[in-house]
């Protein structure tokens, strides 16, 4: 099993991204009961648990148990003296000042949750598909474990059975269905919880998904408690209100959505370093004395990040000190790349703010009244307000509005020729008068932003009274997680498309490299020896030096062009350049060629550039690789979306999934049908696949390794 989560108190968010992933597949690969205890869960034996379907069980350690139970023994001391006692005699809420006998204790209870099952569900329930009114299944997972270790710590008068009763749920992957919307967070999430408390009641009215993971179907609870031979349980004095009055539901929605984020934070500082290549930058924004001179930790660690990232990328500038002129004549990127440190490094420390709350959280009793059983006090309090939760949520939505932000404008700039140093518009790879291959993206892009933008509004400061006016003040805890949760989903459909359009780009560099060198090859012996007969082999070499330098300036400012016209443009500017050149040759040297045969050679240079253009691509569409140009984290994520998810590159309208068929030759691919077919499907099917990767969680090996293999370069270079 594995071993205690490390609770994170400092930087760096890496090493807590890369150690929770590993210890998540610690989980998944030995999938050994997670030991309940009231100490030790960390965020990822939560996503474990709700997400992979590990199981729990109550610790055996004897300490634990005796504590549970002496909570028990101490409120029937006190009932047995006549004490009162919130919400085991009295009323709840503004209606504590009712007191009811002890032969009513048990139906107080009942009164509790009856009162609390308020959700709205379809009616009847089962008629109809629940899951836009409800909770998700993993969500209500997490919430059962977090609540059992809450009871497990001994302070809510919970019998180690109910204990033990709970994770029997998780055991058998009995979840009960509860809404979706009533919680206030306020004296903790009451009503979802009392749907929990209502299952293991066997009440019938409570419904449970049941069946195997693919085929899940509900049933009332007395038939899923019947199922795994489970008796409904007739909650003591203060049972029922010590499983209701906690903030497990809130808390395991923001516990799996922060584990999200997490991930998606460091997949957006590689997106970065992706976007630096792709678009020509430099890699002196990332440079450590930048950071140094400012050392706020988060700056530092993404500067330290994309810079290793960047480490033998043959597209980005090096660092200054390391090739102090630029081969591009620009010194610094546009905001969306310069300042990612800045604008990222402030919320990687608010994550693990965040992080640090809710490691506190599902550790703590969260109920009220509170006993402690050594002195035999009991405390009336407020351990049940989320606030924590709270705050730990609206700081990840904050973050996740701020990624996207970056994101969003990276994107609009890799797309437009205007900003893009040299790509096509919409980076279509075809001719762009009749193709617009990311244009939808581009709008699409836009759609997520704005949404995510408006959920990056605050939801705290939104609290109304309630309840008799007795909760004027309440956490909305709930609520916060659950936008925090949608946010989350439309940062993952950012960063998909994201990583789909730079891969585009990567290869449409790629490819504009090699058309260049073998522009540079085979120029001179196809068109210039030809055309200028009388010229010696160093005036030729001299020719195509200007003719391939002038077509390389050339090149990034005619994307918008067609490649016939494209390439006869560029050659008339050709054809001006040796004017001069050949009137200087002839004042200095005396040679002389007369204007037809440079019309000759612009003719015949543009049509073989042409031509060379489009081999060069028909092949590249084949069998481009991109790789040997990346730097280290662009190869593996390239190659993880390239090779291990076969998105290809897309080709313009010929990819329309209704085009007709391409020159056949394109080999059968994995058994998946002969020729080209097999890449036919629309730009979104595309961005659908490396999402599912993104939210499955099949992107992190590559992203963790990644990091790691930067942490150890680190490492390398601080011990020499």
């Amino acid at each position: 099993m594995p071993g205690k989560e490390t609770k994170p108190n400092r930087l760096p968010h890496s090493s807590l991204v890369c150690a929770g992933w590993r210890r998540l597949l610690d989980h998944r690969l030995l999938p050994a009961p997670l030991v309940v205890d009231g100490e030790a869960l960390g965020l990822v034996d939560v996503t474990a648990v709700a997400r992979y379907g590990i199981e729990g069980a109550l610790t055996s350690d004897e300490t634990v148990l005796k504590r549970i139970e002496k909570s028990v023994d101490l409120l029937d001391e006190q009932l047995n003296q006549g004490e009162t006692v919130y919400g085991v005699n009295t009323g709840y809420g503004g209606s504590a000042d009712v007191r009811c006998s002890a032969y009513d204790m048990r139906t107080l209870q009942r009164a509790l949750l009856q009162h609390l099952h308020c959700g709205v569900l379809p009616a009847p329930v089962g008629s109809g598909e629940p899951f836009s009114m409800s909770l998700k299944e993993e969500w209500v997972r997490a919430a059962i474990l977090i609540r059992a270790n809450s009871l497990a710590r001994g302070h809510s008068a919970v019998r180690p059975q109910i204990v033990r009763s709970l994770l029997a749920l998780l055991k058998h992957n009995i979840t009960p269905l509860i809404p979706l919307r009533g919680s206030i967070s306020a004296s903790g999430d009451l009503s979802p919880l009392s749907y929990i408390a209502g299952a293991l009641e066997g009440n019938p009215g409570i419904y449970c998904w049941v069946g195997p993971p693919h085929s899940r179907y509900l049933v009332p609870a007395t038939e899923a408690l019947a199922s795994i031979n489970l008796l409904p349980t007739v909650f003591g004095p203060k049972e029922g209100l010590g499983l209701v009055n906690g903030t497990a539901v809130s808390c395991a929605v923001a516990t799996l959505t922060l584990h999200s984020i997490h991930n998606l934070l460091s997949l957006s500082q590689l997106l970065a370093a992706m976007n630096v290549e792709a678009k020509l930058g430099t890699s002196t924004s990332f440079a450590p004395f930048i950071s140094a001179i400012r050392p706020h930790p988060g700056q530092a660690e993404v500067a330290s990040t994309i810079l290793s990232a960047l480490a033998g990328s043959k597209l980005a500038e090096p660092l200054f000190e390391q090739h102090p002129t630029s081969t591009h004549g620009l010194f610094q990127d546009r905001y969306s790349l310069r300042t990612v440190p800045q604008w990222l490094g402030p919320f990687i420390e608010d994550l693990l703010l965040a992080h640090q709350q809710l490691s506190i959280e599902l550790n703590s009793t969260t109920d009220n009244p509170l006993l402690d059983p050594e002195p035999g006090n009991i405390y009336h309090g407020g351990n049940f307000q989320a606030v924590s939760v709270t705050s730990a949520m609206e700081k990840s939505r904050l973050a996740a509005q701020a990624i996207g932000r970056m994101l969003f404008a990276q994107f609009t700039e890799l797309l437009n020729p205007a900003t893009n140093r040299g790509l096509p518009p919409s980076l279509c790879a075809d001719d762009p008068s009749t193709s617009f291959t990311m244009k939808g993206l581009d709008v699409a892009m836009a759609s997520y932003m704005s949404e995510l933008s408006f959920l990056g509004n605050p939801v705290h400061n939104h609290v109304v009274s309630a309840e008799m006016g007795n909760q004027a003040l309440n956490s909305l805890a709930l609520i916060s997680a659950r936008y925090t949760d949608t946010a989350v989903d439309i940062l993952s459909l950012m960063c998909a498309t994201s990583l789909y359009a730079i891969c585009q780009a990567l290869d449409l560099r790629a490819m504009a490299k090699i058309f260049q060198d073998k522009l540079v090859a085979e120029l001179r012996p196809a068109v210039i020896s030809p055309v200028f007969k009388t010229l010696d082999a160093k005036s030729c070499y001299r020719v195509t030096r200007i003719v391939c330098l002038y077509i390389a300036n050339e090149m990034p400012k005619t994307t918008t062009m067609d490649t016939k016209p494209r390439f006869e443009k560029i050659m008339d500017g050709v054809y001006g350049e040796l004017v001069g050149d050949f009137a200087a040759l002839k004042k200095d040297e005396g040679t002389d060629v007369d204007l037809q045969t440079l019309v000759e050679f612009s003719t015949n240079a543009a049509a073989f550039a042409t031509t060379l253009f489009n081999s060069v691509r028909e092949e590249y569409f084949v069998n481009g690789d991109a790789t040997p140009l990346l730097g280290r984290a662009s190869k593996q994520l390239y190659t993880f979306v390239r090779k291990d998810l076969r998105v290809p590159m897309h080709r313009g309208v010929a990819d329309h999934p209704v085009s007709a068929p391409s020159v056949p030759g394109i080999p059968i691919v994995n058994g998946e049908g002969g020729g080209d077919e097999w890449r036919k499907k629309t730009v979104g099917h595309w961005v659908s696949v490396i999402h599912e990767a993104i939210k499955g969680g099949k992107i992190m090996d590559v992203v963790v390794g990644i990091l790691e293999e930067g942490a150890r370069t680190q490492e390398g270079l601080a011990g020499a």
